[in-house]
Parts: C-alpha cells; structure tokens; sequence
C-alpha cells in the first residue's frame, strides 16, 4: 500500500547521487520501491504527523542511520510501529537501506518561523559553537561539524529539524530514554545543562537554513572532543542471518552438527534468548492467558543452566516433560511435541547445547495465577493433554511423509500455534491444524491443512515449501509470529525437509477454522463502510496490491482469497494496516518488500473500513470489521 502523496515524495528520492561508491553490495536494483514503508512515513524532508514527529532521513550519514536501525531491531530505541517494522531484517538489508537514504539529496524546507527572542537564539548560538567552558562542555559543532550538517559516518546533522523534535530528543537523552553505547557522552552532556539552555540551543538551530548544498563532514577532518559511544559504530555489517550461531560449526564433531540443524529447526533460540548478546541463555518471557512463564537457560553454566545435566536428564525433560529435579514441567515448553522426537535426535540436540558458552543468567520465577503456579496440579492437566511417546511412522506412507508429520507435528511444534486450545490450555487434537487465533499474542495462525479458502488448498507442493524457507511465495507473504519461525528457523531447513513438510501438510484433510467470525455487522452498517473502503483503497492501497487485490508475486502478495484476509479472526488484516511491516529477511530472499504503517494516515474508522472491504471483495466473503475492533490494537506490535 502506498498514497499518491507518498509516490510523489518517493520520486524525490529515487536517484542515487553520481558519485556515490562503496566496495560494499550494490543496492538492489529496484530499492526505492523496497523502502515504500519508510517512506510512507517519512516522506521526502521528515514530516509531523498526530503521532509525532518522523524526522528527515535522507541525506543523514549512513553510519548513523545504520546504527539507528539496529537500535530499533534491538530495541534500545522504542517505537511501536518502527521495532516491528525491521525485528527480522538482516545487518545486510539495514546496511542497503541506510546507504540508500544517505546517498538521496531532495531539498529541506524553509526553517519554520521562530517564536524564540533575538536575546534566547544568540545565547543558543553561543552553546552551540562555544559549549559551555566552566562545566567543560564542548560545543554542539565540535561534534556535528562546524556547518552543523553532521560528520560521517556516525553523526548526524542538526539543522532542517523541527523545535520541538529537537526539545523531545534532547528531553530522551536527558531522562535516559534515549542510549547510546558506552560511554553515553549526550546523555552526560544534556543532564548537565539546564532546560533553559537546552531550549536557546534548539531555538537556535531551528531558526536556521540548512546550506544550500549540505553534506556531512568527513571524519578525519574533525577533532573529536570526546570519547563517547555515539560516534562509533554499535553493529558490524553482517550476512542476512538476524540469528547468527553463537558458536563456530566447523568447531562442532558430527553428532553437535546434527545437534545445532535440531536447534534450528526446533527454533529453541527464538524462546530461550530474551538478550541477542546471550544466546540461548534463557529469561524470555512467555505470555500465557494464566500469567508469565520465563524460559530456561540452555547454556552449559552449572548454577543456572545444564551444565549439570546427563543426557538422561534431558531426554527426561523433553521425551516427558519432567525436569531434573523432577518438577513437572510447564506446557508452554512444548514437550507435548518433543516428546514424538527419537532418542538419537535428542542426545544429539543436547551434544550441540553442551557445546554453546557458558552463561550465568538465572531464569526468573514464573509469574501465573493461583492455582496455575501450583505445579503439582500438572499431574491433572498431564493426565488429561499429554500422550508420551516417540513418533511412530505410517507404514502406509512414504518416508518423505513420515519425516514431514515428524517435523510438523514433533520437532517443529506447529500445533502450538495453528491448533485451537481449549479454556485450561489443552490443544483440541479433533482440530489438529485447522487454524486459531493464538492466546494472548492475538494473531491468527492460519490452517495447515488443505482447505481451499482457509488452509493451503490453493497452494502446490512447491509454493509450500517456497514459502517455509524465504517467506513468500505466489500467493502471500509472512508477517507477525511467523516471521520469526521463518527467520531464526525454517530459513535453514534444507530442501529435503522443507519439501517433506509440504507434502505432509497437503495430505491432511479439509478442515476450516472452528472459530467464529468475531464482528457481525448489519447491511445498514456494512454499505457506507464499503464505499468507504474502496475509496481508500483505491487511493492508498491498489498500486501495490492491485485493483482487484491481486497484488505482485513474490513482492506484495494478493488479497484476494488471501487466508490471513479472510480469516474468521479479522486480527492479521488490521494489525498489518496500523503498523505495517517487512517479511523477514531470508537466504532465498534477502530484501524483501514492506508495507508502511497506517496508524497515522488513517482513523479507526478509516482502517475498519478499508478492512471490511478487503474482506468482502474479489469473492472474500468474510465478515465487516467495527472500529473498535481496530482500537484493541493500536499501541501493539
């Protein structure tokens, strides 16, 4: 989706300047339409919105913006619509997209007129050129430059920028919502002036025009004042793998090989890592309807983690769901699954975690409702859920099939997500992957199964497994929790796997949801919200997706009889139009195209009605959308 207005500011940034060149990748070929979702909010010179403030990033110096973008992935940097936007683009990608916003050069606008006293801009000036002396205070352009338009590569200019964006910046640094890598020099800086100062220094800078031509200063042409964080680099540019392996697979004998693809596959990393700079250390926390579950650390620190642990011990935990100590273990770690997986596959999983550093991070204690924390009453829900055992093949069937259902329905633990649970959290096996809505995250995983309109019926054999290892294929694109499956997981399955996966899922029966469209709305309600959906989508969505929703293959994908549009559970549809997003970032495709975030653009109303029409046209017959159903989910990524 993308506005007219958006096109037109996206046209100001299309040519790359003529002299820029890197040793690095070319960009891709058609990245000005790649980064629509960046300059949807952007626009061409930074731009107010009743969201706040979305500051200029073309011209910035790329270092920076790079550095910006990590942030946000890392979530140092809080933005609801800007975490979710890049959590699973590589180092690669935000390292194309940050060269590409540096090289545009599109003109800033006029400085708005300042409200500030001719005595408050010349006290400004004189903080930003000369600091303050008696406090050991280096001035603003001792690091920005002297013609303030920022040094490369990490130091972004200061003019072209609104009053009040900058009293806000300021204000977050000030108060520690904003961080930089230590030492933390602007956070120092702005809690040693007073707000007085710093408001004649942005009264300053904002009642100034950015120079005609302007360009960030080299680096080796400044003295920097000060040894601080913000001007060094916080991320290396690195493959398009988001989850790199925390240890070298040359290293690791045959058996720990094996043992790092389970891990893979299994996807344990995504669950047990809550900081990237601790792999698989556990303290992520695990949103359940009875309360929090925080997951265990895999590492092999004896205090914490396994380091104790036999190989016994740990077939323990995932073939029955009892941990060392004989505690019975929790069902948001799915054992319920692990339990299909052999013997041989489970020492060889527990070979490869022996093998990861050691680290000491103690897993906080659960955090559920009385009676939920009592786990003795485990034994009940065990007795009631939970059938141990390893998975036994169908003589009836391929080998291919049967390693497909062992993945599906063993390692890869896609029941978790794509099978209903009942009100005490048992999965309902009558409706094994016929799709649900999944508790608490509130998105709707849909069917695996080969129903025509809400499963895979639609879809080969090869479109499958096209889809398991990049994340779209002819008919759609992944976004929301199974991003991060595809990105941190299935990305690295091989083809075998991912092929045997596909012909497991298209052998299982037609089943629909057996949930309920949750919004039913009248004729009375549905017409005018019609009409008002084709006029929005028409102006703000049809260049991307198509008049007809038929989108573009392998780059925005179809509306029409897309599973995720017309899902009983109109969730997925809204969430991707307030917030937008990028399909992760992959092997097979590295730069994928995203969607910008309509949270600004448009009203609650706005977006439950281009929702309702989405839903109900090209042969969607799903239900109309209420616009509270769209005010559940602002504020959620």
């Amino acid at each position: 989706m993308i506005t007219r207005v958006v096109t037109s500011a996206l046209m100001l940034l299309c040519t790359l300047t003529a002299n820029a060149q890197s040793s690095t990748p070319p960009l891709p070929a058609d990245m000005a339409n790649r980064v629509q979702a960046c300059v949807a909010c952007h626009g061409a010179e930074g731009r107010a919105s009743a969201e706040g403030y979305y500051p200029r990033i073309a011209g910035k110096p790329e270092g920076y913006l790079y550095n910006q973008l990590i942030a946000f992935r890392e979530g140092s940097r809080q933005h609801v619509a800007m975490n979710g936007i890049v959590q699973h683009l590589s180092n690669d990608y935000l390292q194309q997209m940050a060269r590409y916003f540096a090289a545009q050069n599109p003109p800033y606008p006029a400085p708005a007129k300042s409200t500030a006293t001719a005595s408050e801009i010349e006290q400004g000036k004189r903080l930003v050129f000369d600091g303050v002396a008696s406090k050991k205070i280096p001035a603003c352009a001792a690091c920005h430059g002297q013609a303030l338009t920022g040094v490369e590569p990490y130091t972004p200019g200061l003019l072209g920028l609104p009053r009040d964006y900058l009293n806000a910046q300021l204000g977050k640094w000030r108060n520690g919502q904003r961080q930089a890598a230590d030492p933390d020099c602007m956070h120092a800086l702005v809690k040693a002036l007073s707000p007085e100062q710093l408001n004649t220094a942005t009264a300053y800078l904002a009642a100034q025009p950015v120079p005609e031509n302007p360009k960030a200063a080299p680096s080796n042409s400044i003295q920097f004042p000060l040894k601080c964080g913000t001007h060094t680099a916080t991320a290396v540019p690195g493959s398009n793998n988001v989850s790199p392996e925390p240890i070298a697979l040359n290293v690791l004998s045959e058996q720990e090989k094996r043992g790092a693809y389970l891990a893979r596959l299994g996807n344990c990393a995504a669950c047990h890592t809550v900081d990237p700079k601790k792999p698989y250390a556990g303290g992520r926390a695990i949103e359940t309807p009875f309360g929090k579950i925080y997951s265990t650390n895999l590492t092999p620190n004896a205090e914490h983690g396994l380091g104790k642990w036999t190989a016994d011990d740990f077939y323990k935990a995932m073939h029955s769901g009892i941990s060392k100590n004989g505690d019975y273990l929790y069902p948001a770690f799915p054992y319920t699954d692990y339990t299909k997986m052999s013997r041989a596959e489970v020492d060889d999983l527990f070979a490869y975690l022996k093998r990861l550093p050691a680290i000491a991070q103690k897993t906080p204690q659960p955090e559920l409702q009385f009676p939920f924390n009592q786990r003795p009453l485990l034994a009940v829900w065990r007795a009631l859920y939970f059938t141990e055992g390893e998975y036994k093949p169908d003589t009836t069937q391929t080998a291919q099939w049967n390693r497909g259902a062992y993945l599906v329905n063993g390692l890869g633990h896609c029941a978790a997500c794509h099978t209903p649970r009942n009100t005490l959290g048992g999965l309902k096996d009558k409706l094994n992957l016929s799709g649900a809505t999944i508790p608490v995250l509130n998105w709707f995983a849909p069917a695996l199964n080969n129903h025509p309109l809400h499963g895979l019926g639609k879809w080969t054999e090869d479109d499958i497994a096209q889809y398991l290892q990049t994340g779209m294929n002819r008919h759609a694109a992944t976004y929301g929790p199974m991003s991060e499956v595809i990105a941190h997981s299935l990305q690295f399955a091989s083809t075998a796997d991912t092929k045997a996966m596909a012909v497991y899922l298209k052998s299982l029966p037609a089943q629909a949801p057996s949930e309920k469209e949750s919004t039913g709305l009248g004729q009375r309600t549905l017409q005018p919200l019609m009409v008002r959906g084709a006029n929005i989508y028409t102006n703000t969505c049809a260049e991307c997706h198509g008049k007809k929703g038929e989108g573009k293959a392998n780059q925005f994908p179809a509306l029409a009889g897309n599973v995720n549009v017309i899902a009983p559970n109109p969730v997925n549809a809204i969430r991707m139009v307030l917030n937008g997003g990028f399909s992760p970032s992959t092997q097979g495709a590295p730069y994928p195209h995203g969607m910008p975030p309509y949270r600004v653009e448009l009203s609650n109303n706005d977006i439950a009605a281009v929702v309702t029409y989405i839903r109900r046209s090209w042969g969607n017959n799903a239900s109309g959308v209420a616009s509270i159903e769209v005010d559940k989910q602002r504020g959620k990524q």
